[in-house]
């Protein structure tokens, strides 16, 4: 994991009270030894890709900062799609295991109330489990669950509390009263696993998807050649609006060519003939509708960037 390097970031000097929190973030390239029967596609593999982070900040911040973080899983699943389909776990200790965790029970006890009341807030308490004795040995966690297509449950998001690692590290701030102290750290992701996460969107849309974040946001389709020109001076023109469009001018029947770019899910597909040209319009054809109607070109582009940055599903 990638924690010891981002506490080098604290630790390079001297730290007081005024610098916390201090909000550490990566895209990080981690490496697990899977047993080979827990392989499955992009949902669990052995090199992966992660959104991580690390809040490092005084005790008195630490309902605030672990909103925060879930403000910030939340707005990402939600952007994505999937807030829908998740629940939620609270891992807490169980005090009765003293050997398995390390901490006093009046830090774990502070950290699950804080924690607690937060979810009940957020969440709703008939909204999440608890689980108990599910902890980390250092302290207790949010795990935001999600079923996978065949009813499995995979972790998309965890944010950790964490009371103890920084002790074990060295890392310590002056306090407001002059006097050293050790910090919380919160570890967390804000959408998780690049991999996972992808393979999750892959399977909710069944490929089919939003435009925002299809690979080829428009197909644009000469009916023949004698218009090929045209339709590749509107892709440039697309293309230069920020809009992934692609020119599909291949010696291919038009069907086939449609026919091709519903196959991929391709969200809109532009058709271009002679009409089209003489009046500077393109005629749409969506992936979810069907016969768009016609468009002048700076329409359709406003309509397809409307529908990038408002993100829609």
């Amino acid at each position: 994991m990638t924690c010891p390097f981002q506490y080098q970031v604290f630790l390079n000097k001297k730290r007081s009270y005024r610098e916390l929190p201090m909000r550490l973030g990566e895209t990080s390239t981690l490496f697990r030894n899977e047993d080979s029967g827990e392989m499955h596609g992009l949902i669990r593999v052995r090199q992966f890709t992660i959104s991580e982070g690390h809040l490092i900040l005084r005790p008195e911040q630490l309902a605030e900062e672990f909103k925060g973080c879930l403000d910030l899983a939340k707005y990402c699943l939600e952007t994505l799609g999937l807030w829908e389909d998740c629940s939620f776990r609270f891992s807490q200790w169980d005090p009765k295991r003293t050997d398995k965790y390390e901490g006093t029970p009046e830090q774990w006890n502070e950290a699950q109330s804080i924690m607690g009341e937060l979810l009940d807030t957020y969440l709703g308490r008939d909204n999440y489990v608890i689980g108990i004795d599910e902890a980390a040995f250092y302290g207790p966690k949010l795990d935001i669950q999600i079923k996978n297509v065949f009813g499995k449950e995979d972790t998309i998001v965890t944010i950790q509390v964490d009371m103890l690692l920084a002790k074990k590290f060295g890392m310590e701030y002056v306090d407001r009263d002059n006097t050293m102290k050790t910090p919380y750290i919160i570890h967390r992701t804000s959408m998780g696993c690049y991999e996972r996460t992808l393979a999750l969107i892959l399977e909710k849309y069944a490929g089919a998807l939003p435009v925002w974040i299809a690979p080829t946001q428009v197909t644009v389709i000469p009916v023949v050649a004698d218009f090929a020109d045209y339709a590749a001076e509107v892709t440039k023109k697309m293309q230069a609006a920020g809009i992934r469009a692609e020119l599909d001018d291949r010696n291919e029947k038009l069907g086939y060519r449609i026919r091709e770019a519903q196959l991929s899910k391709v969200p809109y597909m532009i058709v271009v003939g002679e009409d089209e040209m003489n009046s500077g319009s393109v005629t749409v054809r969506a992936r979810t509708e069907g016969e768009g109607g016609k468009f002048s070109v700076d329409e359709f582009i406003a309509k397809v960037v409307n529908e990038i940055e408002t993100k829609k599903h």
